[in-house]
């Protein structure tokens, strides 16, 4: 047991392994334009870290509807003992910290609207992560008599599964701004936020700016929610460069001008940030992945170098010490690497869907 332990190859943990047969098989022959992307017939298979990726969910539905009815437990009870303690209060500090530390200065009045997802996200990736640091399927190999393998692994070091996340992101961000829009429309206040100088308490006109955009321009009429549907979409695509060169009014020649050099400026501007909204989700992606990778590799190579450096019975114990310190030491950094890779995806998407949601964008 001893000898299987110490020959284990740590990065198993963030390496892929196939289940059974492929569950399907994608005859796709496609090459891109200048030959930057091609992708050929391939088959899909069933892996420990799809198995994880389902184990980290099951987990969520778990735990989180447990806390949840024993938080409204606690809420009924009264004021005098409405204090969680406990796991339900570890839970409950994250999630404010989410909420009141990340989410709130960004998004402010609208925090509440995004924090189920921010805190799935959230939630998820850290129950992933922390998976991921625990040899599931070195203890189940063991306990089954070698009959099972490679039950288990880190989620978070398949790029795929990292693409998705932010593939959910990328969502969100572009929806959330496209609604915000559909509502300004629809409740007619869309275009007049530079009016908001004191949120929550009108300006000098009289308008109430409570939500962002406000709702108190009685006499812009609302466009309908269908036309507000159809029209949504294509100004927030229209918003979604500036427009330098735009004038106030057209009154003469020259601002027909301006108009006229402000489209062209928005158009190469408008390629840039199309550039810029794929780069965000393709940054969080990688920056999960590569992180998660990184600390199984160090912590093979630091293990590995027991076997690298054969020498005298005292240097062999003297390096098996020293690369079992090393080891744990640096379990403990990716534990903390756990909860930060978790916090720094959830920081980020909640910047991107602040940009994105903003009255000036």
């Amino acid at each position: 047991m001893y000898s299987l332990l110490a020959a284990h190859d740590a990065l198993d943990h963030v390496l892929p392994h196939r289940f059974g047969k492929p569950i399907k098989h994608w005859g796709i022959n496609w090459t891109s334009p200048l030959d930057i992307v091609s992708i050929g017939p391939h088959d899909t298979y069933f892996t420990n870290q799809i198995l994880m990726t389902i184990v980290a969910a099951l987990i969520m539905l778990l735990i989180f509807p447990m806390l949840g009815r024993r938080y409204a437990a606690i809420t009924a009870a009264g004021p005098d003992r409405n204090v969680p303690t406990g796991f339900a209060n570890l839970i409950e500090a994250v999630m404010q910290f989410i909420r009141e530390n990340v989410a709130r200065p960004v998004l402010a009045d609208k925090t509440d609207r995004f924090m189920p997802f921010l805190w799935t996200v959230f939630f998820y990736i850290l129950i992933c992560n922390l998976l991921g640091m625990i040899p599931l399927d070195s203890i189940i190999y063991l306990t089954s008599g070698g009959k099972l393998q490679h039950i288990g692994g880190t989620a978070t070091a398949n790029i795929m599964i990292t693409a998705g996340l932010a593939f959910c992101a990328f969502v969100m961000i572009h929806f959330s701004g496209t609604r915000e829009v559909y509502h300004a429309l629809v409740a007619g206040t869309y275009g007049h936020h530079h009016h908001d100088k004191d949120h929550g308490h009108g300006d000098s006109h009289g308008h109430d700016h409570g939500h962002g955009h406000g709702h108190g321009h009685s006499h812009h009429a609302g466009m309908s929610p269908p036309a507000a549907f159809l029209v949504a979409p294509v100004l927030y695509v229209w918003n979604f460069a500036p427009h330098v060169f735009k004038p106030a009014q057209t009154r003469g020649i020259g601002d027909v001008l301006l108009w006229i050099l402000d489209f062209v400026m928005w158009l190469i501007l408008l390629v840039l940030e199309m550039i810029g909204a794929v780069i965000k989700p393709f940054a969080l992606a990688i920056r999960l992945f590569a992180n998660m990778v990184a600390g199984h590799v160090v912590l093979a190579s630091i293990l590995g170098l027991i076997f690298a450096f054969q020498g005298s019975v005292a240097m062999n114990y003297g390096l098996g010490v020293i690369s079992a310190l090393g080891a744990t030491a640096l379990n403990c950094l990716e534990l903390f690497v756990a909860f930060l890779q978790a916090y720094v995806f959830t920081f980020l998407t909640t910047l991107f869907i602040g940009a994105s949601v903003s009255p000036e964008h």
